[in-house]
Formats: structure tokens, sequence, C-alpha cells
């Protein structure tokens, strides 16, 4: 039920005041009902064009959204597809009693008056195809008795309890969940955020080359120290990885649906091959494919499913258990993030924070995220402080945009003030789904790209850093990555679109291995004096 003031102020007229936090930001949201964004719109309209991850909430400190005020394109959602995946999910379709009552967001950070918040963190355009869903769900940790009596007695009840206190609220509306929000904060609580649903899209794919990232980023001298070790663990949440593939099973040691109803599998449906080239690129046992870490093991979360078109669909509670079981329950020393956009969330920051932090019996786990594809300021997460947040290169070593030497104009990579490097990110070889399904007929392509592309070649190094030294910690991981990085042409130092440069594998982990070593110096030896007693032996100095 909606609160006695908020009924007060419809009956008034007045227009309901929507917010939430997330990292001590306010977001003023704006929502607009899934099937009036699609009214109108060309149906199969966001199958035509694929421009990589972005966002859908804008900057702001006076109020004004950022970019004039712009909102979700229309065009850039397919609403019959999205309500029919959504359905066909038994995660997906508990967050909201009808799909069709889904409503898009748009936020509006801003900072609070009175206050000495910090200001917003700098936030992407809105991007084509990609939307970010308001549900019927809130997140709540940290939560006393008396914190859920009272949701109770709201109206709300428990749909789901997660790792590290996370519970799962449900209402009647979205319109109930914002005032579910209200009412938890306004108690104090740990965390508090709606549960929203992502749809983002995936960049076209590049055209088959030879191989090249390898040799780019010196694998060869990476490997003279160390192939991996099978108690390094990278976990990859992604879409669903083909775990039975015959170049990727041996490696795979865990693995969970976190989207679907596999249980302890996750095995993509369809043509989900995202998350399995991901998983290929760091840990494929194939001799002829792209294998960084080849001893290392593989953990695989899927935490999201395929619209039908161009993108995929996940959910912020689900995400963020999955991240809790992959660095707590899993120990994974590595965790692989090729995904990201839509408006920030405290249940994902909280989790990807504890990973960090609490990962590796303290030393933390290498939280490992992509930039983004739409050539804009970097996505959530990636533009969270303090993890390792990749941008993509080419195989002549230059940033990827819409105009570099690759070919590839339509997508560029994102860029901001948390990039910490760039690595190999168009025309990767790596597996795909086995048999037809997938990007290629067949187990393999080379067609692979992104910063989704660039992001587990840089999760696969650290994989290799980790096995040479593993008493390092994640800041350190992270600081050996930017310092052993190859500087661009003509780049003194970091900059907001290059990072410290591009990856370099081979130094990279040289640094690790000789990290917190005592140096090897040469014994000390006493000058020796001549004896002048008469008849001594001389001795040599």
């Amino acid at each position: 039920m909606l609160s006695l003031m908020a009924l007060r102020r419809i009956a008034a007229g007045v227009p309901m005041e929507r917010f939430f936090y997330a990292s001590s930001v306010r977001y003023d949201v704006v929502l607009q009902p899934i099937g009036q964004a699609a009214a109108g719109a060309p149906r199969g309209e966001a199958r035509k064009t694929r421009k990589g991850l972005g966002a859908t909430v804008m900057a702001s400190r006076n109020g004004k959204p950022a970019g004039g005020g712009e909102a979700v394109e229309p065009g850039s959602l397919d609403h019959e597809r999205l309500v029919r995946t959504v359905r066909s999910s038994p995660v997906l379709s508990s967050r909201v009693h009808e799909p069709s009552r889904l409503a898009i967001v748009t936020a509006v950070a801003r900072k609070p008056s009175g206050t000495r918040a910090a200001p917003p963190v700098e936030a992407p355009r809105p991007t084509f195809g990609i939307v970010t869903l308001a549900t019927e769900t809130v997140i709540a940790e940290g939560l006393r008795q008396a914190d859920v009596d009272a949701a109770k007695k709201f109206g709300a009840r428990i749909i789901e309890e997660g790792r590290e206190g996370k519970t799962l609220f449900r209402v009647d509306s979205v319109e109930q969940a914002f005032e579910l929000v209200k009412l938890l904060q306004s108690r104090e609580v740990g965390a508090v955020a709606p549960n929203f649903l992502r749809r983002i899209v995936r960049p076209n794919l590049s055209t088959a080359a030879p191989s090249w990232a390898h040799l780019k980023i010196d694998v060869a001298t990476a490997w003279s120290i160390t192939r991996g070790r099978a108690d390094i663990r990278v976990a990859v949440l992604d879409e669903g990885v083909d775990t039975i593939h015959h170049a990727l099973k041996s490696a795979v040691v865990a693995e969970k649906d976190f989207i679907g109803s596999n249980g302890n599998s996750a095995m993509p449906s369809g043509d989900d091959a995202h998350g399995t080239a991901c998983a290929g690129i760091i840990v494929s046992r194939d001799k002829q494919i792209s294998r960084i870490a080849q001893q290392c093991s593989l953990v695989a979360a899927r935490i999201a499913m395929g619209d039908g078109s161009d993108g995929w669909v996940f959910d912020d509670f689900a995400t963020a258990d999955a991240i809790d079981w992959c660095w707590r329950d899993e120990h994974a020393d590595v965790l692989s993030n090729s995904w990201g956009g839509g408006v920030p969330s405290d249940a994902i920051s909280r989790a990807f924070a504890r990973a960090r932090t609490q990962g590796r019996n303290d030393h933390g786990a290498v939280v490992v995220i992509a930039a983004g594809n739409a050539q804009q300021p970097i996505d959530f997460p990636g533009n969270l402080p303090g993890y390792v947040t990749v941008g993509a290169s080419t195989p002549r070593d230059e940033r990827k945009t819409k105009s570099s030497s690759d070919g590839e104009y339509w997508w560029g990579s994102n860029y901001g003030e948390t990039l910490s490097l760039l690595a190999p990110g168009v025309r990767i070889a790596t597996t795909d789904i086995s048999g037809p399904a997938g990007y290629d007929s067949g187990d393999f392509t080379q067609t692979f790209n992104g910063t989704s592309s660039a992001t587990p070649h840089v999760a696969a190094v650290a994989a290799l850093m980790l096995s040479a030294n593993p008493t390092l910690s994640a800041p350190t991981v992270r600081s050996i990555l930017g310092q052993t990085a190859k500087r661009i042409e003509g780049q003194a130092g970091w900059t907001r679109e290059l990072g410290f440069g591009r990856l370099d594998a081979g130094r990279a982990v040289e640094t690790a291995a000789a990290a917190g070593k005592p140096q090897k110096h040469p014994p000390h030896r006493k000058k020796k004096t001549r004896k002048r007693a008469t008849g001594a032996k001389e001795m040599r100095k």
C-alpha cells in the first residue's frame, strides 16, 4: 500500500517524488511505462543497429538532465520481445506481477540540498538500445527485525534472501517500490536500492582475421614464468558459458545459473555465446585458440539471458548475489565482468566492494570490468573507482574508436577517470558455443570484439600474476597492471582515453613474480689489510 502522505499528494495532484541513492548521490527518477515507450516504434528497430553498452542515466548538478534531457529512444526497445524474455525466466518474472507493467527509468543525478555529499560521478549519455527497468521489488541489506516488520506492515513481502544479508522485498506496483525505498531509507538500514532489470546490447562482430593479440601483449614472456595454476580461479559473470565445450570443460570447477532454471549449470540458451567467448580467452585448453591462463580454473556464473535480438537482460539482485557467490562460496581470485550500462546500483557496488576487500582471505579478489563500447564516458559499473576498468585497443596499438584503423566504425571504447588500461578488442579468436549455435557454425570464432573481449585478456593476465605470486593484494595487482602497461605512441602518462596504456602481459607477470621478494645482491666481503709483520705472508685484498 502507498503511504498516507503519498496518497494525499496524489489526491492533490502533486506528482509523486521518486528517487534513490547510489554512492551517496541522489538520483531523481522519471518513469515511462514500457508499453508507452514502445508505442509507435517500428517493430524490430532494435535489430538494425548495435551500438554497444551504454546507460539511461544523466548527470546534473542543477536538477536539469545533461544532454538536453534526452530520454530513451522509443525505437531502441522491442517491447514484445522483452516481455517474452521476462516471462520465460523464473527469476525475472518474479520481479513483477505482469511484465507489461515494467517502467523505463531515466535518472537525474544531483547533489542533495543542505548536505555535503560527493558530487555525481561523470555519467554517460543515454545510449541506443540500453534501458533500465523499474520493477516491483526492492533490495535491502543490514535489516533489523523491526525494519522487516515495518516493511511487512507497509505491505511488502520477502520473496528471496541472498548472501551477505541481502533481502528482496516485493510490493504491488512500481510506485510502491519507490515508496518502500523511501521508508527503509528513513529507518537508516544498512543499504536499500530499487531492484532494476537491465537490457544491454552487444556491438556487431568483427570480420575474421589472423590472431594477433597474444603476440602484441607478449604472452610468450608471461608463459616463460607461468601458464597458471589450478588453484587460481577466474570467475566469468555473463550470459552463460558452454561448460561442456571440449576446450573449456576441464577448466570448470564451479558453475551456477542465477537467472534461469538450470540450477548448478551455467549453460547458455540459444545463441547466447558472449560468456563462452569471454571464458575461452582466459582458460581455453585448445592449443590453437586464445588461452592466456590455460592452467587456471573457471568459475562460471550465468547472470543474464538473451532477449532474442541484439541484447541480454539481467537483474540487480541476482547479479549482486552472483558476485558474492563467486568470491565467497567459490573462492574466485579474479572476477571478469564484460557487461555494464544503466543507472548505478548500490547492491552491485557493495557486492563488488566485498569481493575487492574480503576476497582471497582479505587480500582482495581482482575485479575487472569492461569500460563499454559507446565512445562516451564509462558506464556503470566501470565508472566505480578502485577497480580494473578496461578499454579496447587495436592491432596498431591505438585506442579503439569509430575512426581507428581497424575499420569497425560502429563502436568505440569508452573513456573516463576510472579507466585503468587498454587491451586487444577487435578480431579476437576464442571459443564459441559447440555446434551450430552461437556466433559461428563451428566450435570457435575469430570475430569476437568490444571491451567485452578486452576485459578477459586483462583478467587472464591478472590470474597469471597471482599464479606467479599468490601473496599479491588486489590493489597491488591493479597497480602493477598500470605500471607495466605499454604507453601508446605519444603518451607521457595516464590519460582519460588511454588509461596507463596497453596491457603488457610479459612485464606484468615478471613484475608480479618479483614483487615482495628480497633483491639478490653479491655477498659482502670485508676488505682485508696487509700484515706488516716481518716474514708475514702478504694477503690479497
